[in-house]
């Protein structure tokens, strides 16, 4: 549930982040808008992976210690994250900036819920069957993601241009 819940958002959010930059404006320079999620993309993945160097210098910081508490760390950046995408449009001006830190926390709350999930996987594993349970794992967490998508698409035409709807 959460998982569908979180795709259908983040559609929405993505949805907020593209009329943030302009898209579906006359004014908006294809090129312009391009170059900005590339950047904010770019941003964001670097973010991730200074995060990720951050957890393998640090001994008091260690997934594998708590990954409960990792898997709860990924849902409450995700969705900050996410709230930042929505509010975007609030702030044309600043899309780049907005959206870059957006990214970053997306690929923190990724690069946690990998890493925890790993762990939770393990330790569920009986019988050498951690590929097994991965498996059907991830068949869930993609059959959720696909409802949530579609959930989301559904909606984006309710809530196309008011802020208060998508939140």
């Amino acid at each position: 549930l959460a998982n569908t819940v979180s795709t259908a958002t983040m559609v929405l959010s993505t949805q907020q982040l593209l009329m943030a930059v302009g898209v579906g404006t006359t004014s908006a320079a294809p090129i312009s808008a391009t170059l900005n999620w590339i950047i904010k993309d770019g941003v964001g993945q670097f973010g991730g992976i200074l995060f990720a160097s951050r957890i393998s210098d640090q001994s008091s910081v260690n997934i594998d210690n708590n990954p409960k508490r990792y898997r709860m760390v990924s849902s409450l950046t995700m969705d900050a994250s996410s709230l930042l995408e929505v509010a975007a449009p609030l702030f044309p001006g600043s899309f780049l900036l907005i959206a870059s830190i957006a990214n970053i926390g997306k690929n923190i709350a990724f690069l946690t819920a990998s890493a925890s999930r790993a762990k939770l996987h393990h330790e569920l594993s009986r019988n050498d069957n951690l590929g097994d349970i991965t498996a059907k794992a991830t068949s869930q967490s993609i059959l959720s993601s696909l409802l949530g998508t579609g959930i989301g698409i559904s909606l984006s035409p309710f809530v196309l241009n008011d802020i208060h709807l998508v939140l």
